[in-house]
């Protein structure tokens, strides 16, 4: 009862000189005190103390000059932190980890022992991968000659603002700031920053000067990290989930004053995320944008992220999307590819199209002026860029996704498919003979069919 009456006296009464002071008091009351077996249990501390301000008085404990209170503080900070990662609701216990930290830091005397704190976390084992914040803190290699980029995702983003809280707590007084900065150029890792924008969510584009703040952590942005950024951002244009707790997480430690709530985003804000990048990168190069989304992850799952992701380029460019970038040649990333394709196809020509394609088919001087439906308003069955990359990917295993792409013009403009069909040369000429068996009995007796059938022989006699 005397250590209790104690702890609950110094926490009322001195505690309006600072935890520095009261802490240090403490510690000089409890250094000529006996501990012994579990004297730190019967603490009555939860009358008093929040879980952030046990651990502060545990880790304050631990600083002591006596090595029993120092072992006992030790001990007490464990089975706090224990109980937070053993509770069931880990994401909950997550939360109250980053407040704790975010407690220790900002409490006067207290942000010396985040280090302790985080050294007591990677000592502790978490029943599910803990959120992005928190990664960085848990690794046995944090104070090892040489950093090592994480395997889960090598998130820059993530240690990039586990660097920047460290810088301001002087975590890292053994390094110089060349050193420093060298050791963040070695860990950059250009996917990263897209997946942790969207593990911060839609608060990134809160406001330009915010975004612009965020954006700034990866200086210079090249065209590869911008192909990444928006295929993220396009691919989760709705429904991403409330990350408000990690988003204010990590304004706070990268000192940010956009703490604002961040929830009421249903969406990117595509006019402020252009914005912020067109004032950080004024050169750079929109079609080099685009020839770099054959990357590992990039996937539209529906129409509408598709049309938010054209709705993101020509809000940054004026220029037509450059075809090349999808029908030149067969992605490494095919089902990225063919997500694109799908929607592009049946697209609107406001959102996308054909038009500007190199390679059209040209038939109105063959079927002697004979004008006949070509499908889409896009043009896309008129562009022999794209039949040609069609017919590859139908032989590189995805006749398939083909097949279901080529049901509207079988059934709306089955000639117009079918001369530029003909033009196209494969190694098998899969849906070439495919398609020549399906539409040759629909045009024979037609009117136009002798004009579409001459046109045939002279494009390709092997048909």
């Amino acid at each position: 009862m005397e250590k209790a009456f104690a702890f609950t006296l110094i926490n009322k009464q001195f505690i309006e000189y600072g935890y520095e002071a009261s802490i240090l008091l403490l510690q000089t009351c409890l250094d000529h005190m006996n501990f012994h077996g579990g004297d730190m249990n019967d603490m009555q501390l939860k009358p008093d103390f929040s879980v952030s301000e046990k651990i502060g008085l545990g880790l304050a404990l631990a600083d002591s000059e006596n090595g029993d209170v120092r072992t006992s503080g030790q001990n007490f900070c464990m089975r706090q932190i224990e109980k937070l990662c053993g509770n069931p609701a880990s994401i909950d216990s997550h939360e109250k980890i980053q407040k704790i930290i975010m407690f220790l830091y900002q409490s006067e005397g207290l942000s010396k022992h985040v280090d302790s704190f985080m050294q007591m976390l990677s000592l502790m084992e978490f029943k599910e991968r803990p959120p992005f914040v928190l990664a960085p803190l848990l690794s046995d290699d944090l104070h090892e000659d040489s950093f090592q980029v994480y395997d889960s995702g090598n998130h820059l983003f993530c240690l990039t603002a586990f660097f920047v809280c460290c810088r301001n707590l002087d975590l890292f007084y053994d390094f110089s700031e060349n050193e420093f900065d060298s050791i963040l150029a070695e860990m950059e890792n250009d996917t990263s920053m897209a997946d942790i924008m969207r593990e911060l969510g839609y608060g990134c584009t809160l406001s330009t000067s915010h975004c612009k703040e965020v954006l700034s952590l990866f200086l210079p942005l090249s065209e590869v990290t911008l192909s990444r950024i928006l295929s993220t951002i396009a691919r989760t244009h709705a429904g991403l989930e409330d990350n408000q707790n990690s988003y204010s997480t990590f304004c706070s430690a990268i000192g940010s004053s956009a703490l604002s709530d961040s929830s009421c985003l249903s969406c990117w804000n595509v006019d402020v995320l252009v914005d912020s990048i067109k004032q950080l990168a004024p050169g750079i190069n929109w079609t080099l944008v685009m020839e770099n989304l054959d990357h590992e992850g990039f996937y539209f799952p529906n129409e509408g992220a598709f049309s938010f992701f054209m709705s993101i380029y020509a809000r940054a460019c004026q220029d037509p999307f450059p075809l090349h970038a999808v029908c030149g040649s067969v992605w490494n990333n095919v089902d990225g590819q063919i997500s694109f394709l799908r929607y592009a196809v049946a697209a609107p020509p406001e959102t996308f199209t054909f038009a500007h394609s190199i390679r059209k088919l040209a038939y109105t001087d063959a079927l002697h002026g004979q004008e006949l439906p070509h499908g889409q308003a896009n043009q896309a069955w008129l562009s022999l860029d794209l039949l040609d990359v069609l017919c590859q990917l139908a032989e590189r295993g995805h006749a398939g996704s083909v097949r279901l792409m080529l049901e509207f013009p079988l059934k709306h403009c089955p000639e117009i498919l079918l001369l530029g069909i003909a033009q196209i040369n494969t190694a098998y000429n899969l849906i070439q003979r495919e398609v020549s068996s399906t539409v040759f009995p629909m045009i024979i007796g037609n009117v136009m069919g002798s004009g579409v059938i001459l046109h045939l022989w002279h494009s390709n006699p092997k048909l």
